[in-house]
């Protein structure tokens, strides 16, 4: 059987003349989700935040329990916002009546809250308390059109100068 390897995306293996050179399997691991493709520091950041949410909470307490996602949308813009104004990680609180900060990347917990979101709606163990207007994905692409416009104008302006 041969196979397309740009980049050994296909078999993520050696080809020799367009053929597998490998064990059988390896062919049909092939055909599945390439973990090895997951940089592995963001895989030790995002087993670091889970592990702490699971020493808190409950290891998978998101399965016994449905989470909203409105609380998870949340915590991921409260995390990027810190991580966006300069700060890397979340501080490792140690407040009394506080639960403890991680101390782990604030993009590590944005990780674990999308996580956390796939897995509940793959367990049906969501709350999809989202909007769903439909209307952000029309806002948007008038968002466009709109820059369109004005860069398009803009360059007249520059050429006409």
């Amino acid at each position: 059987m041969e196979y397309d390897d740009y980049y050994n995306t296909t078999t993520f293996g050696p080809l020799e003349n367009g053929k597998v050179t490998e064990n059988p399997k390896a062919k049909w691991g092939a055909a599945k989700a390439p973990f090895f493709g997951v940089p592995m520091s963001a895989q030790i950041a995002l087993g670091a935040v889970m592990g702490g949410g699971g020493y808190k909470y409950g290891m998978f307490n998101t399965r016994d329990t449905k989470i909203a996602a409105s609380t998870y949308h949340d915590a991921i813009h409260r995390h990027l916002a810190l991580w966006f104004d300069g700060e890397d990680c979340d501080p490792l609180e140690t407040d009394e009546g506080k639960p403890p900060g991680s101390g782990v990347s604030h993009l590590a917990h944005v990780m674990a809250c999308c996580a956390l979101l796939i897995d509940a709606q793959q367990q049906e163990m969501l709350d999809d308390d989202r909007s769903k207007t439909g209307n952000v994905r029309n806002q948007m692409e008038a968002s466009a059109l709109t820059f369109k416009l004005f860069k398009e104008a803009q360059d007249r302006f520059e050429e006409n100068k």
